[in-house]
């Protein structure tokens, strides 16, 4: 009887052993979980177009490297370049260093050697170029902010100021301080008299 009580315990002990062995060696091959730190989504290449209630497109964010961090919900792109599509705007285009993408796509915080290009309106008005180091987008209406040193240039006008706010859509730029420019005459309407 004692014979096969001590059989007993020693198969019993060597299944607990394997039974050890294989979970530790099981839970060691996994891949390392996801940190809530961390990425959970890292895409080269990558383009993040958003929508109207309509369906239509009116912003496209593309970049070199697209990284999802699950902690606080942020994208951060890398080289990116954010595209206005809306079809009754001159098209904005801004590129910079790296972006960071807030609200579900409501905030985008474009930095280092951020440059906004509007294209020529559809009524003669020049292009504008807009320079900084650090600007704030919001896709779906269109404005930008800044509170950095900025340059704009429009046709043979140049401005120079710190903290800015642009509204491509009302056309309208408020500077806050520290403002120098240059404004060139509009050229007089055909017909007119110039005195």
């Amino acid at each position: 009887r004692i014979t096969a009580v001590i059989a007993i315990l020693l198969l019993a002990l060597l299944a607990g052993t394997t039974y050890w062995y294989s979970q530790t060696t099981r839970i060691g091959a996994l891949a390392s979980p996801v940190s809530r730190e961390g990425p959970d989504v890292v895409v080269d290449g990558a383009a993040l177009t958003q929508f109207d209630a309509q369906g239509r497109a009116t912003s496209k964010l593309m970049g070199d490297r697209v990284t999802h961090y699950p902690s606080d919900d942020r994208i951060e792109v890398t080289r990116p370049r954010l595209i206005s599509l809306r079809a009754d705007q001159p098209q904005l285009d801004a590129k910079a260093n790296l972006a960071r993408v807030e609200d579900g796509g409501a905030r985008v915080v474009l930095t280092g050697d951020v440059t906004l290009i509007r294209a020529p309106g559809k009524n003669g008005e020049p292009p504008m170029r807009m320079t900084t180091q650090s600007l704030v987008a919001f896709p779906d209406t269109e404005q930008f902010s800044t509170d950095a040193p900025v340059q704009i240039e429009r046709g043979g006008s140049g401005i120079d100021a710190v903290v800015m706010d642009y509204d491509n859509i009302k056309r309208t730029v408020k500077f806050r301080s520290r403002v120098r420019g240059t404004v060139e005459p509009s050229a007089a309407p055909k017909g007119a008299e110039v005195r």
